[in-house]
């Protein structure tokens, strides 16, 4: 295996509400000073400007919060993993969480990442039919290319989709939707799909990545 003789741990972590606003840079940039101020042992790349040897799984859209980020960072000597935890979530802003660790043995590689799930709360302008929607054979975009706009079908792009009524006008979305390096949709995407197709405005929307799942 190519990785078997490198020190590369997996680490899962959450991204709360007081970092979902921050941009895909500025989060490395932050992640990165934590594991300095950890001083967790990282490996850097060789060459005129080095960098940590660290890789996103997959970044998380700006205004999304998650409960299941993960990163792959590699290390110069192994560390114990409750000490590398406990380090790492002492030098974390408010935010970000360190759920847990574990050496990149037989673990899937980030790029055959295929599908996210996400929970979507939202306020809707009208009454929802929640079952129209999921029926429909084609779910219609509009999307800015070199030629202007045009429209563009996601129905392939989503893998299950239920929404419920809740209380007080607002609805509760779960959709598992492409997600990776080979096909992706934002949830936005999707939302814009069905505040289209009910000619409906949506507001409160709040977006959680709860899951991601691997392809086989």
């Amino acid at each position: 295996m190519k990785n078997e003789n490198k020190i590369i741990y997996r680490v899962t972590y959450t991204k709360g509400d007081g970092v979902k606003y921050i941009s895909h840079l500025d989060f490395l940039r932050c992640v990165n000073r934590a594991f300095k101020r950890a001083k967790i042992p990282v490996k850097y790349s060789q060459g005129f400007n080095p960098h940590i040897l660290l890789n996103i799984a997959l970044p998380c859209p700006v205004g999304v919060s998650s409960e299941c980020e993960m990163l792959d960072i590699e290390l110069r000597e192994e560390m114990d993993i409750k000490t590398f935890v406990k380090s790492l979530n002492n030098a974390m802003p408010s935010g970000i969480k360190i759920l847990s660790a574990q050496r990149k043995y037989n673990l899937p590689d980030f790029y055959d990442i295929e599908y996210a799930l996400y929970d979507i709360s939202f306020a809707s302008s009208r009454e929802l039919d929640t079952h129209s929607f999921a029926s429909q054979e084609s779910y219609m975009i509009e999307k800015k290319s070199k030629r202007g706009m045009k429209e563009v079908n996601i129905k392939d792009f989503v893998k299950s989709f239920t929404l419920k009524a809740e209380q007080d006008g607002k609805y509760s979305l779960s959709a598992v939707i492409c997600a990776g390096n080979k096909l992706n949709l934002k949830p936005d995407l999707l939302l814009s799909a069905m505040s289209g197709f009910y000619g409906a405005e949506f507001k409160d929307i709040t977006v959680v990545r709860k899951e991601i799942y691997f392809g086989k």
